[in-house]
């Protein structure tokens, strides 16, 4: 077992390894830490490359179909809604570090349950203020209240992100300024943790805002390079925080994203396209739910006609496999529910995401990239690795029990 070290773990959402090789310059503290250590050029995304299956992978080093997060919704046999930490079906870094006997700290990362941390702060866009929020339309009531109660123990104040303040739907402007605001207060609260007289052992926390300016905004935008470098600026206020208290030598600080951007310009409808069929749009992917071999071939077929293309279900968990098939768009498609809800439009039209993820598998755009710097991490440049890969690296720099695949993988080549 390796030495032990404290683990702060920060994913950035949406920052693809396109971006980050290219716009470095706008980068200055991400890339001083990936100069100074490792740094993972190109890291696979999941299928399908979107929020919940990304960060799922990173923290349980499963693949979806053993994990169970196929997507930011999943179908329960009925319908598809969204995923919750108590669907995976994988222990999570959280848990497993826990039961070593290590202090957890959750600030604002999903897909963690609360139940394994010593202190928890749900992500900030589950408070559903945001024009939108992916999740609290459609997640249980009670799922919502357990998530977002804040928990502290060793007499740590856990504090409450700020609230909407009553601002409306058409005002993004605002919406957006407040995504930040989020952000900021997240990350202050990491700083003030990992500076404390009793720090944890493993802080798990997300910059989200980057995805939802890349999304608003386009790829490369101007809102989306500020967005990025917002980013870029809290990690390195972290870095000087612990630099300020002493606590540098102390922590590794682990950067990746979850999935990767690309320009969209038209969006294909899915409830004009597909009337009547229950389905699930995750950016340029699609999950349908098909009732046999027949009905797959016919919603095969029809999306055809749009140049969307069947990729299987490999990725579905065996439980739901059967009933899904997944589809991946065209160059510069996405899947979307029509505003209108006209059934007499065009199944084709102007996206109102002009930048997305959950592209075809394989395809560049989506993929992330990954930092380990700090106590111990070594000056290297790892070419490529795959989703899961992530994971084991946790483990080896936390000193935790390592099994054969997690010895085979990324994890002890870091170090």
């Amino acid at each position: 077992m390796q030495q032990k070290r404290k683990l702060i773990v920060i994913l950035i959402d949406g920052m693809s390894a396109d971006y980050f090789e290219t716009q470095a310059q706008r980068l200055p503290y991400l890339s001083g830490l990936a100069r100074s250590g490792t740094l993972v050029r190109r890291m696979s995304c999941p299928v399908p490359g979107t929020s919940l299956p990304g960060r799922t992978s990173m923290i349980t080093g499963k693949p979806s179909q053993e994990h169970g997060i196929f997507g930011n919704h999943i179908f329960d046999g009925t319908n598809f809604r969204a995923a919750r930490p108590d669907d995976v079906l994988a222990p999570t870094i959280a848990r497993r570090a826990r039961e070593a006997g290590l202090k957890v700290a959750c600030i604002g990362h999903a897909m963690v349950d609360p139940d394994d941390t010593d202190i928890y702060e749900a992500p900030w866009w589950l408070r559903d203020f945001m024009e939108g929020c992916r999740f609290v339309k459609v997640l249980n009531p009670d799922w919502v209240s357990r998530l977002l109660v804040p928990r502290g123990r060793d007499g740590h104040l856990v504090t409450m992100p700020v609230s909407n303040g009553g601002i409306a739907e058409d005002e993004p402007g605002l919406q957006h300024l407040l995504g930040m605001a989020c952000d900021q207060q997240i990350m202050r609260d990491v700083a003030d943790l990992a500076c404390s007289d009793t720090p944890p052992d493993l802080i798990l926390t997300e910059i989200e805002m980057p995805d939802v300016i890349q999304h608003y905004f386009g790829y490369e935008s101007e809102a989306s390079h500020w967005s990025l470098a917002m980013a870029d600026f809290l990690v390195g206020e972290l870095h000087q925080r612990l630099e300020r208290a002493g606590r540098l030598d102390e922590y590794v600080i682990a950067v990746a994203s979850d999935h990767g951007h690309s320009p969209i310009e038209t969006a294909i409808f899915t409830d004009i396209a597909l009337p009547g069929v229950l389905c699930e749009p995750e950016g340029a992917t699609l999950h349908v739910v098909v009732q046999n071999e027949a009905h797959r071939d016919k919603i095969t077929s029809r999306l055809k006609e749009f140049g969307a293309e069947y990729i299987g279900n490999d990725h579905v968990p065996a439980a739901v496999r059967s009933s899904i098939a997944a589809y991946a768009a065209p160059h510069r498609h996405s899947f979307e529910i029509s505003r209108s809800r006209n059934d007499g439009g065009s199944p084709l039209g102007r996206p109102r995401y002009i930048s997305s993820h959950g592209l075809c598998p394989g395809t560049p755009a989506d993929d992330r990239f990954a930092i380990f710097y700090g106590a111990g991490i070594c000056q290297r440049l790892v070419e490529s690795a795959v989703a899961e890969d992530f994971y084991p690296a946790l483990t080896y720099i936390l000193g935790l029990p390592a099994d054969k695949r997690d010895r085979e993988a990324m994890g002890s080549s870091i170090i």
